[in-house]
């Protein structure tokens, strides 16, 4: 919908004014180009932090998305999203117990580890609730911010492994630069 010069001036602001065609098109050509390199993409919707942008991203072709905390996770769930990462750790069982709430809600939900005793808690409560959590390790590639040390990897995605409760599908790592 465009806005008139009349309702252009009654905004109130500071206020955010969005032009969602443009927006479509910047998702259509990120996917295009995601196709192009035959890369799957899950964009962080940190950003935007809306369901209306994240279905978009979607249904352009998006494998899923990522959130930073599980509070996002459930608003996305909540807007209708069914694969949903959460990319930071779950810290605090009143957390992991709400991962697992939500886990139960969306057809794909993976949560973040960075350590054997943050994958030894998720391991604990799947297993008190009776279910099995999808999970990616952490690697930390030279940021210093988060994440397993890379030559600890190896060996930490072992010990994941074999946690019954816990399923390791991949791990994934923030850009850095390495100096």
């Amino acid at each position: 919908m465009q806005l008139t010069a009349e309702q252009l001036e009654s905004l109130e602001t500071p206020c955010m004014v969005i032009d969602v065609a443009q927006a479509e098109r910047n998702v259509l050509a990120m996917q295009a180009q995601a196709d192009a390199l035959g890369c799957a993409l899950r964009p962080h919707i940190k950003t935007h932090k809306m369901p209306f942008f994240a279905k978009m991203q979607v249904e352009a072709g998006a494998e899923g998305i990522t959130c930073a905390k599980v509070s996002e996770a459930e608003v996305m769930a909540d807007g209708g999203l069914e694969d949903i990462f959460i990319a930071y750790p779950m810290v605090g069982a009143f957390r992991i117990r709400r991962a697992i709430a939500l886990s139960r809600r969306v057809r794909r939900l993976i949560l973040a580890v960075d350590s054997m005793e943050g994958a030894a808690a998720l391991n604990e409560a799947a297993q008190a609730a009776g279910t099995r959590l999808e999970v990616r390790l952490e690697v930390d590639t030279g940021a210093r911010r988060t994440g397993a040390p890379r030559e600890e990897a190896a060996k930490l995605a072992k010990a994941i492994s074999g946690l019954a409760n816990l399923d390791l599908t991949g791990i994934y790592t923030f850009k850095s630069l390495v100096f």
